[in-house]
């Protein structure tokens, strides 16, 4: 489409926004906030376990640590933390494998 004399000029359309447009500004803040908080605390969970508690700790990591990951895929928010949240599920199941292996090894050892 080419423009001609004496036609009325309409401006083009606005850019796209930055992000991502499904939700709004206050939501993508808010999980983000979230993102940042239960990576911690899922880290935290693991590496405790790590010393005392590991199958219960070792669950509980993996899980936040798991809902972490599917909120970052799914807000496309807090890339920065998925790194920790990737690390804790690690040593979430590295918790209870240890675990496991230390029950095996003194049932066995009896």
């Amino acid at each position: 489409m080419s423009y001609q004399p004496g036609d009325p000029f309409v401006p083009p359309p606005p850019p796209p926004s930055p992000g991502n447009s499904f939700y709004s500004p206050e939501v993508l803040a808010q999980k983000t906030a979230y993102v940042a908080a239960e990576a911690r605390t899922a880290l935290i969970l693991s590496i405790v376990g790590l010393f005392c508690f590991g199958f219960i700790l070792g669950i509980l990591a993996f899980r936040k640590a798991n809902d972490v990951l599917q909120t970052i895929e799914i807000y496309e928010v807090g890339h920065d933390k998925k790194g920790i949240a990737t690390t804790a599920k690690v040593l979430g199941i590295i918790d209870i494998v240890v675990w496991v292996i230390g029950l095996v090894a003194r049932i066995a050892l009896r």
